[in-house]
């Protein structure tokens, strides 16, 4: 084998490496949600004799064939065993998973979308999925930031998260300052999933309600968060309304910590893989870093912070202040 590939071209190496990985994706979603990438990690490999206790082992065969083909899985001896590469891979799972898994109904339906523009519907997001992947999107990156954050701001009050999802974050923020938590989240799937997360902590409570059309006022709350939910406020003059909002749903509001991804643009010519393609699909192209920053001064709020996440591409995390 190894002298039929020294025969190919480098451009048709390139070309099979950029097609197995793309497979490779799906099949690393795949064994992940059969269970398999946490036996191969944490078991030291798995025997190929096992293939067959899965209800299509022809499938799970294939998936970990296009794995080792895409240099993830390693196989010796009959045992199919992770690299390095896919150790490192791992620790951000998330980023994978939310794509490939949240979205996987959406991209799915690209070619009808690509004719028929905003037809698609909301059960095409699969919103526990795309919840349970947000706590390991970030977690070795994101979440320090976020705790040090809090920890400098040393709120008395309660700390709302706005589009809450499992409020794992949330969770954790307020056992770190030890305050009161609210969450705020629209599908009742997610909230049904955050019950395991805030079980063992009294001092937070859930709500279901869309963030967008509150008719509440909190005068408890004194920080407000939104993770990755502020960019699906489109277009910019319902993100300007969005925020106005806040302020009287919230009168008592020091600050707001909004965590978000943006859109490429000339001064950020990068972008976070599936961020803009998952959103081209919805037919929207989400804010990009200057239209950001443009929103939150004509909402009438100063960017009193601003943090850029190390290893997750176009994103911040800026604390936004009313004037």
């Amino acid at each position: 084998m190894k002298k039929i590939k020294e025969q190919l071209s480098l451009d048709q190496i390139e070309h099979q490496d950029f097609i197995a990985m793309g497979l490779a994706c799906h099949a690393l979603c795949l064994i992940e949600h059969v269970g398999i990438l946490n036996i191969v990690i944490n078991k030291d490999g798995l025997n190929q004799s096992r293939l067959q206790s899965y209800k299509n082992p022809h499938l799970i065969r294939a998936a970990l064939a296009t794995l080792v083909g895409a240099k993830i899985f390693g196989l010796s001896k009959g045992i199919y065993f992770i690299t390095d590469f896919a150790r490192r891979l791992t620790k951000n799972i998330g980023t994978l998973m939310l794509p490939f898994v949240g979205y996987r109904h959406l991209l799915s339906k690209q070619f009808e979308l690509l004719d028929k523009p905003n037809s698609w519907k909301d059960s095409d997001i699969d919103y526990p999925a795309v919840a349970l992947a947000s706590i390991e999107f970030g977690l070795h990156d994101l979440d320090p930031i976020l705790l040090d954050i809090f920890q400098t701001l040393k709120p008395r009050g309660t700390i709302c998260d706005l589009g809450c999802g499992t409020a794992e974050k949330l969770v954790k923020i307020c056992k770190a300052v030890n305050t009161p938590g609210l969450g705020i989240e629209k599908n009742l799937g997610v909230i049904k999933e955050s019950k395991k997360f805030i079980k063992n902590f009294q001092k937070i409570e859930i709500i279901q309600s869309d963030i967008t059309k509150l008719n509440g006022v909190w005068e408890d709350v004194e920080i407000g968060m939104i993770s990755f939910v502020f960019h699906d406020i489109s277009p910019n003059k319902k993100g300007i309304e969005f925020l106005k909002s806040i302020r009287k749903h919230f009168p008592r509001l020091r600050c707001l910590v909004i965590v978000d991804i943006v859109s490429l643009s000339e001064s950020l010519p990068t972008i976070m893989p599936g961020f803009d393609y998952v959103h081209g699909l919805q037919g929207m192209t989400p804010r990009n870093y200057e239209e950001t920053l443009e929103v939150f001064e004509k909402a009438h709020f100063k960017v009193i912070n601003e943090v850029r996440v190390p290893n997750m591409p176009n994103t911040f995390v800026w604390v936004i202040k009313p004037t």
